[in-house]
This record gives structure tokens, C-alpha cells and sequence, in this order.
């Protein structure tokens, strides 16, 4: 074909294409736009970049879901292509993997303990499924949707082997994490500016749940402090400093706080103090400032904002909600506290009695006897269907099967977690502080049952796992390919005083 005959069929290929998107675009419909800009930014991104564009994309949605939060996990090109962004990214990358797995016939399942468990208790809650959509419908699948997020751990560990996959992916989270602060501040001057002005279709992209804010920012707080670990920058602790004291700010601040510590505390246990010292300082600096300003100003302790953490860190000693709660900003943390023990009960109450060995099944209203138990019954903005805990969700959807399997994996997380913070490689350890604090938090909130986090947790524990056997078990064939794109990292001396 000669040149000037390709290049015409190009320039009416191209026109008829840009008169359909036109034509879309002003009927309000984005879903031809979207495919086509989305296929010529993947053509444009496999031919510049050194990484594939599906981990290009993986590191997107990643940072969409902890900027946007609750807005960008609503995003969809249509009306008419309800497709989400973690489910379009598993569309991609999931096929993705395995053809390229089939292609250099490498395993997509790693031949160990968390790869098998978190396997199993997927095929567990899959075998269900198709009785439960039965029952159910659609909803059924919404359900399942915290069993199918983690795929995102296969697919963030066949990606680990390679540094400069790794290096988008945790720069995708350096970033997401530096451009959270503005935002969390933006929304604390101004509840619904970003909501009313930052729209796709009408649909806000960011909208932020706050115990999920406050989760990203304690993931953030671990994943700064290892960033200066790794350059010794100061300008991380200065941001680490912001995500820590931003926490205490949020309206359901609490898991986040446990987790911090607990996380923490896994620090002490490794001999390395001086994260625990920093924390204490930070939170002692800032208190002692309001505390001064309210003295110069006459302002009143018990309403100001060091009082309302206050609160919420003595009501997580308060399961029963029995102590009495006078900051504003506070709420009700002990009524909070009877909310999530009163659904607890029901739920394993009702799975106990009904069917304790595989669980009620997806699509099962886990509130209908609460709702009722708690007074609820007339309040129609009420609408959650997750008894806030992980644990108590699984064991009520899956029952003690699928529970037993997902303690299993979750052992099998803190075995990797543990060797990681052996090793005292920076990145890692940040990335085991990501997994740590959200599967801590989604003990007591509705965390990996939803994108928002399951995203961030099952990528952060993907590419943790991968970095430790790159770090640790690197075959003997492979080793050198495996050094060339992964540089061994020397521990990080533990602290000494």
C-alpha cells in the first residue's frame, strides 16, 4: 500500500471516529470517549514506558481510590457502562497476567503459604456464588466483590519482580499520599467544595468516607517515615508529621488509632524506638500549642481538638459505651461502641443459628434483625450492609469455612509481615505497614469489603510478598535476573538509644 493511500484511509478513519465521539460526547455519553482515549493513552504508555501500561494502570486506580475515595470508586464512563475502576482494572490486568504468564509459562499462583490460603478462600466463596446470585440477584455479586479484590494481590506480586514496576507503583502511593493532605484540608475548610466543583458526569470525584481518610492517613504516616528511611529526606517526616496530627481531625478517627498503635508497637518489638519517639513528639508539640492558645485566648479545653482525640482514645477501652463523652467533635463514640457490638451479636447469633458452616450466604441483609434491634427501623438514610468488621462480615456471608480460611491467610499475612521487618528493607516495611494498618482497621469498620481500601491493602500486601522473595528466596537460576532488577537493600541499622 503506498504512503499517501495509508495516510488517507487514516484521515477517514480518524474523522469518522472523532465525528462519533462528538456526537457522544454532546448526548452526554463519555463511553466511546473513554475507550478511545483509554486505548490510545495504553498504545502511547507500551511504547514510551518501561513498564507495561497494566501496571501503569493498577498504580492509577490505586491512587484514585486513596485520593477520591468513596467519589472515584463511583466513577463510570456511562449510564449505559456501569463498569467501576476496580473492576475495570481487573478486566485488564487480570487477562492481562495470564496471558502473559501463559507466553513465558510461568506460574500466576506463587508456590507458598499466603498465595495458597488466599486461594482457597477464594475458591470457597466462589463455589457459593451462583446459588447465592440465585437468591439474590446482582446484589450478590456486590457482596462477593471482598472476595474477587483479592486478585489484586496475584496480580501486584507477578509484578513485583521487577523493579521498575515497582518503582510506578509505590511512586502511584508516595503520590496519592502527599496529594491526600491538601485534599483532607480542603475538606475540613470546606465540607462540599471538591464535591459540587471536581464532577465527571455529575458524579464527584472525590467524596471521602473519614474512617477511611483516617486509615489512608496512618498508612501514609508508615509509608513517609520509610521514604526518609530510605534517603533520609527530611521533608518526609515533615509530611509524615501532617498525616499523623491530620488523623486526629477526622469525625471516626478511632480504628485508625488503634491501628497506629499496634503498628507501632510492631516497630518497639523489632528494637527500632525512634518512630514511637517521633510520634510522641509530634503529638505532644502540637497538643502543647492548642494548649497554649487556648490559655492566651481563654478558649475552653474540653471543646478544642486535642480533648476530642482524647476521647476517642479512651472510648476504644470502652466496649460496653458506658463513659460519658462531653467534646462535640467527639460525637458519641460510646454509642458507637454499642452500634457495632449489638450488630456483631445478631450476625453470629442469626449465622449460628441458621447455617454456621458456610454462612448466610452473598446478598444476605446481615442488618435486617439490627436495624430492628437497635431502633433504626425509621431512619432511611441508614443503608450500610456490612456489620463493620471483616471478620464478623466473613463469618456471617461464608461461615466458619470460609472464616477459618481467611484466618488462615491472615496468619499467613503476618508471617510475611514479620520476615519483612526481618530483613529492615524500607520499601517493604512500608508496604507491610499499609497491609498492617487496614487489616487492623477493617477489624472494626467497613474497610475491605469496599474498594476505597481493599484496593490499596491487597496491591500493598502483593508487592510486600514479591519484594520479600526477592529479598530472601530468590531461586538459584533466577538470581541474577532477579538482582539486575531488584538491587538487594541493606538493612536498615535498628535504633540505639
Amino acid at each position: 500500500m503506498s504512503p499517501k493511500l495509508r495516510t488517507i484511509i487514516y484521515l477517514v478513519v480518524g474523522a469518522a471516529i472523532g465525528v462519533s465521539i462528538g456526537i457522544d460526547v454532546a448526548d452526554e455519553s463519555y463511553a466511546v470517549a473513554v475507550l478511545i482515549g483509554a486505548s490510545t493513552l495504553w498504545l502511547v504508555v507500551n511504547r514510551v514506558s518501561p513498564s507495561t501500561p497494566d501496571v501503569w494502570l493498577l498504580g492509577v486506580t490505586v491512587a484514585g481510590y486513596i485520593i477520591g475515595n468513596r467519589g472515584f470508586a463511583q466513577l463510570q464512563p456511562s449510564d449505559h457502562l456501569p463498569l467501576l475502576p476496580a473492576e475495570a482494572a481487573l478486566l485488564v490486568t487480570v487477562p492481562a497476567l495470564v496471558l502473559r504468564t501463559v507466553m513465558r509459562k510461568t506460574p500466576i499462583i506463587g508456590r507458598d503459604g499466603l498465595n495458597y490460603a488466599i486461594l482457597i478462600w477464594m475458591i470457597v466463596g466462589t463455589i457459593r456464588l451462583p446459588l447465592d446470585v440465585q437468591r439474590y440477584g446482582v446484589i450478590a455479586v456486590r457482596d462477593y466483590a471482598m472476595v474477587y479484590y483479592a486478585s489484586f494481590f496475584f496480580v501486584a506480586q507477578a509484578f513485583a519482580p521487577k523493579a521498575v514496576n515497582v518503582r510506578v507503583l509505590t511512586g502511584s502511593i508516595t503520590f496519592a499520599i502527599v496529594c491526600l493532605m491538601p485534599v483532607v484540608v480542603s475538606i475540613l475548610i470546606s465540607p462540599e467544595y471538591l464535591a459540587e466543583h471536581v464532577t465527571w458526569n455529575g458524579i464527584p470525584l472525590i467524596f471521602h468516607k473519614s474512617d477511611l481518610i483516617a486509615n489512608s492517613l496512618g498508612a501514609g504516616f508508615f509509608w513517609l517515615w520509610t521514604r526518609w528511611e530510605k534517603d533520609h529526606r527530611r521533608i518526609w517526616i515533615a509530611l509524615a508529621s501532617v498525616c499523623l496530627l491530620l488523623i486526629g481531625e477526622m469525625a471516626s478517627p478511632r480504628a485508625a488509632m488503634f491501628a497506629v498503635a499496634v503498628t507501632t508497637l510492631l516497630w518497639v518489638w523489632f528494637k527500632r524506638w525512634r518512630i514511637a519517639a517521633v510520634q510522641v513528639g509530634i503529638v505532644s508539640a502540637a497538643a502543647l500549642l492548642v494548649l497554649g492558645y487556648l490559655s492566651l485566648t481563654g478558649g475552653d479545653l474540653e471543646k478544642s481538638a486535642p480533648y476530642s482525640m482524647y476521647e476517642h482514645a479512651i472510648s476504644i477501652f470502652d466496649p460496653s459505651g458506658s463513659g460519658t463523652y462531653i467534646n462535640g467533635k467527639s460525637g458519641d463514640p460510646g454509642d458507637n461502641n454499642r452500634f457495632r457490638i449489638v450488630w456483631w451479636k445478631d450476625v453470629i447469633e442469626d449465622t449460628t443459628a441458621e447455617n454456621p458452616i458456610f454462612g448466610l450466604g452473598f446478598g444476605t441483609d446481615l442488618a435486617a434483625r439490627f436495624v430492628a434491634d437497635y431502633g433504626l427501623v425509621t431512619d432511611e438514610s441508614f443503608a450500610a450492609r456490612s456489620p463493620h468488621s471483616m471478620i464478623v462480615t466473613t463469618y456471617g456471608r461464608m461461615g466458619l469455612l470460609g472464616l477459618s480460611c481467611w484466618l488462615v491467610a491472615s496468619a499467613f499475612m503476618a508471617r510475611t509481615v514479620y520476615r519483612v521487618f526481618k530483613t529492615g528493607d524500607p520499601d517493604a516495611m512500608g508496604l507491610c505497614c499499609i497491609v498492617t494498618m487496614t487489616w487492623l482497621s477493617a477489624c472494626v469498620g467497613v474497610v475491605l469489603e469496599s474498594p476505597m481500601a481493599a484496593v490499596f491493602f491487597w496491591t500493598a500486601l502483593g508487592l510486600a510478598h514479591g519484594r520479600l522473595h526477592g529479598l530472601t528466596e530468590r531461586p538459584a537460576q533466577a538470581k541474577e535476573t532477579v538482582t539486575e532488577d531488584w538491587p538487594v537493600a541493606k538493612p536498615v541499622p535498628v535504633d540505639t538509644y
